[in-house]
């Protein structure tokens, strides 16, 4: 109903989560599953998008074919019983054994819920109608971090946020994409035992990233290279660190940065000062008197100070 262009065989709408029916209005088949409506085979078994038992003696084939009419053949059935299947049945139709597509080149990423191919920009799963960011699983971490930005006053600059397998990070060609690890989520079976704490932190570090890479033309200013240098050296930014994104607190050492991640790297020394002053509600007095009993050097002051004044420019 959203006037959304769908492809064959989606079971939702990505965008609106409407859920689709694929019906025979062709006449190319002649036959639609008594269960879920959807276009068959009179030679199938098994609907191969519901698991319905549809056989029918003297219609339905004895033997596994590869091809009928109206369908085609992308791989053979999983389960080993030698029929065709076609992307992107979920049943195979001739012996109702469930199937796997293997869809990392054809989608962006997994769908949280699910496990199947789902694009970034989509916000339903069209293969199981579930929230395809992930958020719906993070609720309360997402209102504490708007809740934070809001009240340190950084604008939104349009950033998506994605729960993903694999690793959390901001791909600079894509920088209002933020991706975070899911399993900090979904290896969790209880609620209560998600580490909320940590993942405000972690999300508001990704959110720094986020925002560098969007305001790029800022790193080439002379007030932010004084701050936090170079941005654009070489960095592997894969590695086995362990970083305490719950901590609110500022480290004693190192002297010049936040926190001993911060050290790594000019970037993610802008993501860490990103993530205490927006985790400390933009509070500079507050943040200054620890600096001073901590002792820490006089380039710390200014990158908040730099980042500070940025921010009241935009609002400008």
């Amino acid at each position: 109903m959203c006037g959304h262009e769908l492809k064959r065989y989606w079971s939702y709408c990505p965008r609106c989560s409407r859920s689709q029916t694929w019906r025979d209005s062709g006449r190319i088949t002649g036959a639609e599953c008594y269960s879920c409506g959807w276009i068959v085979s009179d030679k199938f078994s098994w609907c191969p998008w519901c698991g319905a038992d549809i056989y029918e003696e003297g219609f339905s084939s004895e033997d596994p074919l590869s091809a009928p009419k109206g369908f085609r053949k992308d791989a053979r059935c999983d389960a080993g019983c030698g029929g065709g299947v076609q992307y992107p049945m979920p049943y195979c139709p001739w012996c109702g054994g469930m199937q796997s597509w293997n869809e990392d080149r054809l989608f962006e990423g997994n769908c949280p819920h699910c496990a199947r191919g789902v694009d970034d920009w989509m916000n339903s799963c069209p293969w199981c109608g579930r929230d395809a960011t992930g958020r719906d699983l993070i609720p309360r971490a997402l209102r504490r971090v708007r809740r934070l930005l809001l009240v340190s006053r950084v604008g939104d600059w349009g950033y998506r946020l994605l729960l993903r397998p694999g690793i959390s990070g901001v791909d600079p060609r894509y920088p209002k994409i933020v991706e975070i690890e899911q399993r900090y989520v979904t290896g969790i079976r209880r609620r209560d035992e998600i580490p909320w704490p940590m993942l405000v932190g972690l999300i508001t570090h990704e959110l720094g990233h986020s925002f560098l890479y969007h305001h790029w033309h800022w790193t080439s200013s002379k007030a932010f290279r004084r701050a936090f240098g170079e941005v654009n050296k070489a960095y592997r930014g894969l590695d086995d660190t362990w970083v305490y994104f719950q901590r609110r607190r500022v480290a004693i050492a190192p002297t010049d940065h936040v926190s001993a991640y911060a050290a790594r790297h000019p970037q993610e020394d802008f993501a860490e000062t990103f993530r205490f002053y927006v985790t400390r509600r933009g509070r500079l007095r507050e943040l200054f008197a620890e600096f001073g009993r901590k002792r820490k050097g006089v380039v710390v002051y200014e990158k908040f100070l730099v980042l500070h004044d940025y921010l009241r420019s935009l609002r400008g």
